[in-house]
C-alpha cells in the first residue's frame, strides 16, 4: 500500500499539524520509527477526505501499520479495513471526511491525557470548519472520539452518554452517532461486529443528508 502525498493546497492548510513538536515523548518515538520503518508516513496524520462532506468521522488515534504507514486515517490495518468496508458497501466512499483525535502514533496504543490535550486544538478547528461549511453529523468511533467531540463543541459530558448506536441531537441540525471502537480486540472479543458498525454508520449516513 502507497504513502499518501499530499498535493501542495493539503501540505499548505495542515502545516502547522505537520511541523508540530508538542509531546517530546511522541517525538522521539517518530525519530526511532524514521529508522526502523523508513518507507512509513511517519508523521502528524492529517483529514482525509472532501472537506465539505456532511459527514465527519472521528476515530482515535493512528494505528503503526495503519494510518502511521499510510498516511490517512483509518487506512492499513483490520480497524481501516472494517471501516473502509462499510464505506463501500454504503456507497460511501470519497463522501466523507476522517480525522483523529490524536494526530500522532500513541506509544503502546494508549495515548495519554496530556497528548490528547496538546492535539485538541487542531480537533476544535476541524470542528469548526465541518460545521462551519455545514456538516449535518459527526460519526464518533469509540468513547474517546465521542467525549473529545462534545469537549470541543463545548457540551456537558453528563447530558450525551457514549452508548453503542447512541444518537445524540446537538445544537442545531447537528447529529452525534456513537460506535464502539472497530479494534481488532472488540471485533475478536465480540463487542462489535462488521453488521453493528454499519448499522450505525448507516444511521450516521442518513442524518447527515436528512432535509
Amino acid at each position: 500500500m502507497s504513502v499518501r502525498i499530499l498535493n501542495e493546497a493539503e501540505a499548505s492548510e495542515h502545516a502547522a499539524l505537520l511541523k508540530c513538536r508538542r509531546c517530546p515523548a511522541l517525538r522521539h518515538q517518530f525519530a526511532k520509527l524514521r529508522m526502523t520503518y523508513p518507507g512509513f508516513w511517519n508523521l502528524p496524520v492529517v483529514p482525509s477526505g472532501p472537506s465539505t462532506a456532511p459527514l465527519l468521522i472521528v476515530g482515535l488515534a493512528p494505528g503503526l501499520h495503519g494510518a502511521n504507514r499510510t498516511g490517512v486515517p483509518f487506512e492499513g490495518d483490520a480497524s481501516g479495513n472494517l471501516l473502509q468496508a462499510a464505506l463501500e458497501r454504503l456507497n460511501l466512499v470519497g463522501q466523507v471526511r476522517i480525522t483523529n483525535v490524536l494526530k500522532c502514533l500513541p506509544r503502546q496504543n494508549k495515548p495519554t491525557t496530556a497528548e490528547l490535550n496538546r492535539c485538541h486544538g487542531y480537533l476544535e478547528q476541524e470542528l469548526i470548519d465541518f460545521t462551519g461549511q455545514g456538516g449535518r453529523a459527526i460519526f464518533a468511533v469509540g468513547r474517546v472520539a465521542h467525549e473529545r467531540v462534545l469537549k470541543a463543541l463545548g457540551f456537558k459530558q453528563s447530558a450525551f452518554a457514549f452508548g453503542h448506536g447512541a444518537v445524540h441531537e446537538l445544537a442545531g441540525p447537528l447529529w452525534l452517532i456513537d460506535t464502539y471502537h472497530c479494534s481488532r480486540y472488540n471485533t475478536q472479543t465480540g463487542r462489535i461486529t462488521p453488521a453493528m458498525f454499519e448499522e450505525a454508520l448507516s444511521c450516521a449516513a442518513r442524518l447527515a443528508v436528512a432535509a
